[in-house]
């Protein structure tokens, strides 16, 4: 079975199609049928009425051509010549008559080909025609035969002469007073033209009916309306017509005739002229009036057709372009638009959806909105929530660590002290020239570095209290600069700064530490002819306004496996360095919740960038 594709307007039109154009078509049809039958049957009826009138014709000529010979018949010089012969006088007068009545009657028609008188032995008598093929060929002695053991007159079956011509002989006794045949009269008959005259007659037969005679060999005698002479003369037609009437049969119906073509045809076999009678009519000739109420239906369906595809197509999109707007718009949505709104003025069931359409939209929207207000707030409270458990976290370890590391400064300081006091003491006995003076200064400089790791082991392991308060940043990056002048000489060091900065929430002195200690890194890094630039903007993060600054140096920079260890405590690639600088600054920002990043490229130089948020 045949699914409609799946869209309202063609559903539409199948509804229509069923419910109006096959309606109509099949009235339609059965109008055009009625009518057929209608038609056929008074064909039927007209065509069997022009078949008898044309047997009656035939008849009618039969008759007129009996009597004529039967006047001849009973003249009484044929009678008395043939009865009783006298003098030679006598009969040549007699001869003389019987030669003016047998012309006469030939003149009445264009029917006879010839008259002859003939005696019961088959001498002729007295003939129109002497030399006639039937009496040079003595073939008319069968007819004369069948007339003595017939019971009246005789007509031959229609045949052909040497000339291809048919005809047909219609021979009448000429009885003597007591009853006796005393001789016969033959008239020769033209079929062209006797037979012919009557069966052209086609009234009532239009422009493709027609009627004619076939003998008994299937071969048609009478003139045909498409064929000529020639060739009915030599051809045998086996139609349903003829066939049937050959066999004795009388009747009417529908076949094909001899050239094929669809007739309605009356047969019929005339016993007296041995020959079937058909009269046909062409069956498009017929039914042609119903040709108009075929091309009405069929019209009439495709008017029906057409409204019902237009009829489909308005209301469909009435209907299904709200709809389809609905599925885009949802569709849509699905993807994260949710300003969709559906635009349908009218107050019907669409409009209804419609409505129920964008409220849904709009709750949608709002709950969306309110959702993601939420995640941001859950997500705020969860970043809060997490980074204070990893300070407490860091707190609880750099306070055991801070205990640990204070409990082991304090243990060494003791012995250091010690150490340290008799290398001084040591030293006021020692010649300061002598190669054990140089050992000596060594031992109380490595001393010496020893005290100033423990007091910066020390420093990182305790908390970082901040004292929080606004300041200047670029106040704060001036002061770190002073502080490291003496250490700076031959570096040059550039402050680039924005006219409007947002001041910073923060403790100053833990600020001021973290960039001298970044700077400071920059210019061992960069060498006393580096150079470092210092740029200073304003920034914006989270919605919260800010001041990044970057320190770039132009030193050696740092390995990639290097830059994941810079902020590990006591990593360090200097040779006196203590390795706790970065990690100290990594420490001051966490502390403050501000941003820190290091990038750098062996060769290029390291770029340090520090997010401080605003007050």
């Amino acid at each position: 079975m045949i699914r409609c594709k799946e869209k309202i307007s063609h559903r539409f039109f199948a509804a229509f199609f069923i419910v109006a154009v096959i309606p109509i078509f099949i009235m339609g049809v059965g109008l055009y049928k009625a009518a057929e039958k209608t038609l056929i049957d008074s064909a039927y009826m007209h065509i069997r009425t022009i078949a008898q009138d044309h047997a009656n014709r035939l008849d009618t000529w039969y008759g007129e051509r009996l009597d004529d010979i039967k006047v001849l018949s009973g003249l009484s010089p044929i009678r008395e010549m043939c009865c009783s012969p006298g003098s030679k006088a006598a009969a040549s007068v007699e001869k003389t008559l019987i030669a003016d009545s047998l012309a006469l009657t030939r003149g009445k028609s264009p029917a006879y080909e010839s008259i002859h008188v003939m005696s019961p032995s088959g001498e002729i008598v007295a003939s129109t025609e002497a030399n006639s093929e039937m009496i040079v060929t003595k073939k008319y002695l069968e007819d004369l035969e069948n007339l003595k053991t017939a019971e009246g007159p005789v007509l031959s079956p229609l045949h052909q002469h040497l000339d291809r011509t048919w005809y047909i002989h219609l021979t009448v006794p000429v009885y003597s007073r007591g009853g006796a045949m005393s001789a016969a009269i033959m008239a020769i008959l033209h079929v062209s033209g006797t037979i012919d005259p009557l069966l052209a007659d086609r009234t009532g037969l239009g422009n493709t009916g027609e009627a004619y005679l076939v003998n008994g060999e299937g071969k048609i005698v009478t003139q045909s309306r498409y064929l000529g002479r020639d060739e009915t003369s030599k051809r045998k037609f086996e139609t349903v017509g003829i066939v049937s009437a050959l066999d004795r049969k009388e009747g009417i119906s529908i076949y094909r005739n001899y050239l094929g073509r669809e007739v309605v045809g009356a047969y019929r076999w005339l016993p007296r002229y041995h020959s079937a009678l058909l009269v046909e009519m062409g069956k498009d000739e017929i039914l042609a009036p119903v040709r108009v109420i075929r091309i009405a239906v069929l019209s009439t369906a495709a008017l029906v057709s057409l409204i019902c595809i237009l009829a489909s197509f308005l209301l469909s999109r009435q209907i299904s372009r709200p709809i389809s707007e609905m599925a885009k718009a949802s569709r849509k949505m699905a993807n994260g638009s949710l300003d969709q709104r559906i635009s349908y003025s009218r107050r019907d069931e669409i409009g209804t959806l419609a409505e129920g359409f964008n409220s849904m939209a709009e709750d949608l929207s709002s709950l969306i909105d309110s959702l993601k207000q939420k995640e941001i707030s859950l997500q705020k409270a969860y970043d809060e929530l997490m980074q204070a458990q990893s300070q407490l976290v860091q707190s609880e370890k750099m306070a055991a660590v801070g205990e640990l590391v204070a409990s082991v400064v304090h243990e060494m300081r003791n012995p250091l002290s010690s150490v340290k006091l008799n290398f001084q003491i040591i030293g006021r006995s020692l010649d300061r020239s002598g190669p054990v003076s140089e050992h000596y200064s060594i031992g109380l400089d490595q001393v010496a570095q020893l005290e100033k790791m423990l007091t910066s082991l020390l420093d990182y392991s305790k908390p970082v209290a901040l004292a929080k308060t606004p300041f200047r940043i670029e106040t704060v990056i001036a002061e770190s600069i002073g502080q490291l002048q003496s250490c700076t000489e031959g570096c040059s060091i550039e402050v680039k700064t924005h006219e409007v900065l947002p001041q910073i929430m923060g403790d100053p002195e833990q600020i001021r530490q973290v960039f001298a200690n970044v700077i400071k890194n920059a210019v061992e890094s960069s060498g006393h002819a580096g150079k470092i630039e210092v740029r200073i903007r304003p920034c914006e993060k989270d919605g919260n306004k800010g001041v990044l600054v970057e320190i770039a140096d132009n030193g050696a920079g740092i390995s990639q496996q290097d830059l994941k260890r810079i902020f590990q405590p006591f990593f360090t690639t200097k040779e006196k360095g203590t390795g706790l600088g970065l990690s100290v600054v990594k420490k001051i920002m966490e502390a403050h919740g501000f941003g820190l990043s290091v990038s750098s490229q062996e060769g290029a130089g390291t770029v340090v960038s520090l997010h401080l948020q605003g007050a």
